[in-house]
């Protein structure tokens, strides 16, 4: 029997685990609907799945920095209330047992607030299945838009220090082995490259095959077990 290609899986949330884009687009046009915006498309609104809420509000709604917080409130008082009600994509929770059943080291990081992403994580029934849940964290004098602060895996306020905090907690518990990570979106992909591991990319949450040149893209969840799965001659 051959090794197994990877030892640690790291998944991304939203698009790729849950699929919560319908709610997160919903509670993203709850803010456009409060400052009176232009209506956005179904495309431009999937815009805002990945990055953190301010920088998706900034870049795509042109709201003022002064804006920002109050629009990130309206958001979660949207959205808090119906999260846990988000389900799992079909076949997921199965790849997440194989997983667990096989030996294979697993985490969720997202650009969500950890305490969030715990409780969808609860709800949605993965927990059992996985080694550590890491998400950003909001501390007084960082910045989703620092470099340093979102790479930083103390400080984590995006998706490359929060990846980077995961697999520091992973590796207390045993070595990490071969890492990929699994997303959906182009700060999945960013960050993966950065600390230089593996990536894969999704086609059902709300990126695209362009986000992920070079990389490994499935279209199903069956053929994402399988490469997971796979073993080396």
């Amino acid at each position: 029997m051959g090794q197994r290609c990877f030892d640690t899986v790291i998944f991304d949330m939203d698009g790729t685990l849950t699929d919560s884009v319908p709610l997160i687009t919903e509670a993203v046009a709850e803010v456009i609907s409060h400052y009176r915006l232009p209506a956005q498309s179904p495309r431009q609104l999937k815009r805002f799945v990945g990055p953190p809420l301010r920088i998706g509000f900034k870049q795509y709604l042109d709201l003022p920095e002064e804006r920002l917080d109050e629009a990130v409130e309206v958001y979660r008082c949207y959205y808090r209330p119906r999260m846990t009600e988000v389900p799992l994509f079909s076949g997921i929770e199965n790849l997440l047992c194989h997983l667990h059943r096989d030996g294979v080291k697993t985490a969720v990081a997202s650009s969500k607030l950890e305490e969030l992403v715990r409780d969808i994580a609860e709800a949605t029934g993965m927990s059992p299945y996985l080694d550590w849940v890491a998400g950003t964290q909001e501390k007084a004098g960082t910045s989703a838009e620092n470099p340093s602060d979102v790479a930083n895996p103390q400080i984590r306020r995006g998706k490359e220090g929060v990846i980077r905090y995961a697999l520091d907690q992973l590796a207390a518990l045993a070595p990490p082995g071969r890492v990929v990570m699994v997303g959906d979106r182009a700060d999945d992909y960013r960050a993966a490259r950065n600390i230089g591991i593996d990536v894969i990319g999704v086609s059902w949450g709300a990126g695209s095959r362009e986000e992920f040149p070079g990389a490994p893209w499935v279209t199903s969840v069956s053929e994402l077990q399988n490469m997971l799965l796979s073993t080396s001659k």
